[in-house]
């Protein structure tokens, strides 16, 4: 089941996406928040932020681990050079709204 953030997301895409690249993003998109907010699925009220995160990714302005070096669609495999910014660190502080209290 697709998340309103993906459907955000298509209308902002212009051109017919790739699926499974697509949903490659989404995926990492929704553990990125969910690791960063420390919530179990992407918090209300986030969704047009998830939506450009996820826009980002898939236009490739903004990469986990770097540039891409090598992407494989039989079998789907994207392989990363490194680098050394955080993957979505500019999204990080519109992200601290979101964020939830854990405890250890």
């Amino acid at each position: 089941m697709q998340t309103d953030f993906q459907e955000l997301a298509r209308g902002l895409l212009l051109e017919p996406v790739d699926e499974a690249y697509f949903a490659f993003c989404a995926q990492d998109v929704s553990q990125y928040i969910c690791a960063y907010c420390g919530t179990d699925a992407v918090p209300p009220g986030s969704e047009t932020l998830a939506a450009k995160m996820l826009v980002s990714i898939y236009n490739r302005d903004e990469l986990p681990g770097g540039a891409v070096r090598s992407l494989t669609r039989g079998d789907f495999s994207i392989n990363f050079t490194e680098n050394g910014g955080e993957r979505f660190s500019s999204f990080d502080e519109r992200l601290n709204a979101f964020r939830k209290l854990k405890w250890r």
